[in-house]
């Protein structure tokens, strides 16, 4: 199974891959273990959730100026 929202799909922490497995014995919730497909590694379902929300967030206003111009503000240099 696949945790996608429109073209963004969670990815395995370790490989990459998109193709997770439900744990049999685990109830369902945020808590959630689902089990790569590939590789077998666990994860939780709030992680697969909040992986696809931050690839969806648009980057913040300071992610988006380059680092050159960030290092001088309008009223001088910023220390560091």
């Amino acid at each position: 199974m696949q945790f996608r929202i429109g073209k963004i799909s969670a990815k395995c922490s370790s490989c990459d891959s998109t193709q997770f497995k439900a744990d049999p014995e685990d109830y369902s919730g945020p808590l959630a273990r689902f089990y790569c497909a590939v590789c077998g590694t666990a994860m939780q379902y709030a992680d697969l959730i909040a992986q696809i929300g931050q690839q969806a967030a648009p980057p913040s206003k300071e992610a988006r100026i380059p680092r050159r111009k960030r290092a001088h503000s309008k009223g001088g240099t910023v220390r560091r």
